[in-house]
C-alpha cells in the first residue's frame, strides 16, 4: 500500500518521501507471500518426487533437498526484487529515507502550524532521538503493516521464531512445531512436513481454520493427518517452553501433554498492527475502540486532518491486495 501510494502521489506531480527501516517491499516481498510461494514450490515437487513411482518414474538414484542451496536461491530472488522497488521508486523521483518514523510533538492539532505541515522524525538505524531527522509534509501516510504476536508465558520469546523467522532457517529442523491454527500456521506445517522434517502442529482449540467454511477445515484437518503432520488438538495453547544446552526445545501445552526434542518451535497465532513506534499520540491519530488498529473513515482519512493509513494498520482485510 505505502509503495503504490506513493507512486500514484508522485504520477499528480507530489513531491514524496518513503520512510522504510528494512528492505524495501514489505511483508509479501520480504518475509510473506512471495519467498512463501518459493518454499511452497518446493515443497509440492517433493511431494510430485514422492509419488513419482505410481507413473513409472524411477528414483533416478535418488533426490535429496540442499536447503541451503534453495535458501541462497530463494534470497538472492528477493533481493533482485527490493532493487527493483528501490529503482521503481527512483525513477518516479521519490526519495527514500532510511530509518524509524515517528510523528514529532506537538502535532495533534491541525491549526499549530500555520502552513498546515505535519512534522516527522526520522532515527536512523541504531541511532537515538538525538540523531532523528526532522522531516514536514502536508499529508502523511501510515502504511506500516504488521507484526507477529507471541503469547507471554515463559520461554516463548526466547525458545521461539515467528513466522518471519522460518525464512532465516540455515538448515531443514529435523523436528518442528508450529503453533497456530491460521493459514500461515497451515501452510508452515504442510511445507516443513513435505520438505522433510517431523512436523507438529498445536492448535488452541478443535481444529485449523475454524473461521473457513466448515467443510473445508475438516477435509484439511483428514489431509493434513495423512500426509504424517501430528496435530495437537483443544490444548488451550502453550504453557511454556524450555530449552537443553544443545538447543532442543521442550514445551509444555496447557492440556498437560508434551512435546520433546524439538529443533525449531513457530509461533504462527496471529499480527498486529505495527504502529507502537509512530507516536500517534504525538499526532493527535485515534485508534478504534479497544484494539491498536487505527480508526479511518472510507476515504482512509484518520482523526487528525492530514494523517491517512491504509492496509494491516485499519484492521481490515489484511491482505496485500487489499493494502
Amino acid at each position: 500500500g505505502g509503495i503504490a501510494s506513493a507512486r500514484r502521489a508522485a504520477s499528480y506531480g507530489a513531491k514524496v518521501g518513503i520512510v522504510e527501516r528494512s528492505r524495501m517491499g514489505g511483508t509479501c516481498v520480504n518475509v510473506g507471500c512471495v519467498p512463501k510461494k518459493v518454499m511452497w514450490n518446493a515443497a509440492e515437487i517433493a511431494e510430485s518426487l514422492e509419488h513419482m513411482h505410481h507413473y513409472g518414474f524411477s528414483s533416478f538414484g535418488g533426490s535429496e533437498l540442499d536447503w541451503n542451496f534453495l535458501k541462497k536461491a530463494r534470497d538472492a530472488y528477493i533481493l533482485r526484487l527490493n532493487g527493483i522497488y528501490d529503482r521503481n521508486l527512483a525513477s518516479s523521483g521519490i526519495a527514500t529515507i532510511s530509518g524509524t518514523a515517528s510523528f514529532a510533538p506537538g502535532n495533534a492539532d491541525a491549526d499549530t502550524d500555520a502552513d498546515g505541515f505535519i512534522e516527522v522524525l526520522v532515527t536512523p538505524d541504531g541511532g537515538d532521538s538525538d540523531s532523528a531527522v526532522k522531516y514536514s509534509a502536508k499529508h502523511v501516510l501510515i502504511a506500516t503493516g504488521g507484526r507477529p504476536v507471541f503469547p507471554d508465558a515463559p520461554g516463548v520469546r526466547e525458545h521461539c521464531i515467528s513466522s518471519d523467522g522460518f525464512f532465516d532457517l540455515d538448515q531443514l529442523p529435523e523436528k518442528s512445531v508450529v503453533v497456530g491454527a491460521g493459514y500461515i500456521a497451515v501452510e508452515l506445517a504442510g511445507m516443513l512436513q513435505s520438505l522433510g522434517s517431523d512436523t507438529s502442529l498445536v492448535l488452541r482449540k478443535e481444529r485449523a481454520l475454524r473461521d473457513f467454511d466448515e467443510m473445508l477445515s475438516e477435509c484439511l484437518d483428514e489431509e493434513m493427518k495423512r500426509n504424517g503432520i501430528s496435530v495437537y488438538c483443544k490444548t488451550d495453547g502453550v504453557a511454556s517452553i524450555s530449552a537443553d544446552a544443545g538447543g532442543k526445545k521442550t514445551i509444555q501445552l496447557k492440556n498437560g501433554e508434551v512435546l520433546s526434542d524439538v529443533d525449531v518451535c513457530i509461533m504462527a497465532i496471529g499480527r498486529e498492527p505495527l504502529v507502537e513506534p509512530l507516536n500517534l499520540e504525538n499526532a493527535g491519530v485515534q485508534y478504534q475502540d479497544g484494539t491498536n488498529y487505527i480508526d479511518v473513515n472510507e476515504y482512509c482519512e484518520t482523526s487528525r486532518e492530514g494523517v491517512f493509513a491504509l492496509g494491516d494498520v485499519i484492521g481490515e482485510v489484511e491482505l496485500t491486495p487489499t493494502a
